[in-house]
């Protein structure tokens, strides 16, 4: 076969795998946002899907194309002389088939239906505050997560294999060097907001008529640029994104949370992750394995981004404050700009993750990190997990959950089996500060955001980030945004300029 016809049957087969994926995400979709009856068959759905992209992507006709197109374990991408966007799939394509040639059919989709049944399970006990109903199928999954980890292999940690999955080429013993000095930088930056005072946040607790609350949130959305031609919105017990085809992009919030602006944020958010999807999905990347993020830390970028560095900012409320004012006349009547911002920028420890200020928010990723580890290595049995949860909060932010429902069973991922997952939150926080560095040195970001017209930062945006998808590895993309590789610093700069006046 010649190389010529070798890309272009792994372009079909690329073709059917994500026509696939699609299929797979209005399951999802309808597991999340419609009433759970049909769990069962749903999750069996599920699995034959998974147990089919399984075997496609594990064949021996997909490790003769790669080899035919010379990829191999120092040479991801193939032949150097193709373009960036074959070599991006070719790569995609050995990564999945690297691993998937290393679990076979039956356990694919016996893990997939364990999880598919486990969604509804951790629902209901995080609505009854019940951990005992969840520890059994978690416990199931963590043995099967284990299972995984030792299929796949590793030179020195379980987790590498994991946190491979989300984002490649980060290493676990990266991950812990970097949240052992953000650990440092965060606690230090949360004392300092101590010293500042307390802040007046209780109108923010007051009563909104949701149906306000969404269009106020519309319009935010709408200014940022989601296509409502190719997104949708809905309402789901843990906000998520995902994508149902290259033109059907669906997000969602709640309105669960106390506070009015939990949802708003939400939205926006999301809403990060849409405009991800929606510019990755392009000419060149349409209908292929590149229609996506380089990674989930960088999809995570592109979400906080939006969501804090840009939606928390001055000059972001300078533009929408009287908007949200028209909607909210009798709950911010004696309300002015400057004691709005004081108050959803309020820095303080709480109990849920998605509700987090800027400052601890890294500190919760921190927790699940050490006991995902803890998990997968046994030094932890589930059983144990909510007392380890409360006993790690209280370590990291000073405060106990009054309830496992805003404690361990308020996130949904481990029901799902994505161990390794959460560590790309806090890294998404680097990336973004980084990437908003790099974006001040072309544009005069706050004078464009306090505009209300946001077109010029996302043009900037597609053209450095979005549109490449996944064609670059991460580590690569971040230095062709930014000149350099991750670090640190930018984001401990943007949180001191920000919370403490440093400059």
């Amino acid at each position: 076969m010649t190389r010529e016809r070798a890309l272009a049957t792994l372009e079909a087969i690329d073709r059917e795998m994500v026509l696939l994926s699609h299929i797979s995400g209005v399951l999802v979709w309808d597991q999340e946002a419609v009433p759970p009856a049909g769990v069962d068959e749903r999750a069996a759905q599920l699995g034959l899907l998974d147990r089919k992209m399984h075997e496609l992507t594990a064949s021996d006709e997909m490790g003769e194309l790669l080899t035919i197109l010379g990829a191999s374990e120092h040479q991801e991408e193939g032949d150097p002389s193709l373009d960036d966007r074959s070599r991006g799939i070719i790569r995609w394509y050995y990564r999945t088939h690297d691993r998937s040639r290393k679990l076979d059919a039956g356990f694919v989709q016996r893990f997939s239906e364990t999880t598919g049944k486990a969604h509804q399970v951790w629902a209901e006990a995080r609505s009854t505050n019940d951990f005992s109903l969840y520890e059994p199928v978690l416990s199931q999954i963590i043995d099967l997560v284990r299972q995984k980890a030792d299929a796949y292999g590793y030179a020195k940690d379980p987790y590498d294999p994991l946190l491979d999955v989300f984002e490649p080429g980060t290493s676990t013993a990266e991950v812990e060097s970097l949240f052992s000095v953000m650990r440092t930088d965060l606690q230090e930056i949360l004392a300092g907001c101590a010293d500042t005072g307390p802040v007046d946040d209780t109108f923010l607790y007051g009563t909104y008529a949701q149906d306000k609350q969404a269009s106020f949130a519309n319009e935010v959305l709408d200014a940022m640029g989601f296509d409502r031609n190719r997104g949708n919105v809905g309402i789901s017990t843990h906000p998520f994104t995902i994508s149902l085809g290259a033109h059907d992009i669906r997000i969602t919030t709640r309105y669960t949370e106390p506070s009015v602006v939990s949802p708003l944020f939400s939205s926006i958010h999301e809403a990060g992750h849409a405009l991800y999807e929606l510019g990755a999905s392009n000419k060149t990347t349409h209908l292929t394995c590149l229609a996506n993020g380089a990674s989930f830390a960088f999809h995570e970028s592109q979400s906080r981004l939006w969501e804090n560095m840009i939606g928390r900012s001055r000059a972001f409320w300078s533009h929408f404050f009287p908007r949200f004012k028209e909607y909210f006349p009798i709950q911010t009547e004696y309300v002015d700009l400057d004691r709005f911002m004081r108050a959803i920028n309020r820095v303080r420890p709480s109990n849920i993750r998605v509700d987090a200020d800027e400052v601890t928010y890294g500190l919760h990723i921190i927790l699940r990190f050490e006991l995902e580890r803890k998990l997968l290595s046994g030094s932890l049995a589930v059983r144990d997990l909510p007392d380890a949860w409360n006993e790690k909060m209280e370590s990291l932010l000073g405060i106990t959950p009054e309830s496992d429902r805003v404690g361990v069973l308020q996130d949904v991922h481990w029901s799902m089996g994505e161990l390794g997952y959460f560590p790309t939150y806090a890294l998404g926080n680097l990336y973004g500060a980084q990437i908003l560095d790099a974006m001040h040195r072309d544009l005069d970001v706050e004078s464009v955001v306090a505009s209300g017209d946001f077109h010029p930062v996302r043009n900037w945006l597609d053209e450095k980030i979005l549109r490449f998808g996944a064609m670059y590895r991460p580590k690569e993309l971040l230095e062709r945004v930014t000149g350099a590789p991750l670090d640190a610093t930018h984001f401990r700069r943007y949180l001191e300029n920000k919370y403490l006046g440093s400059n």
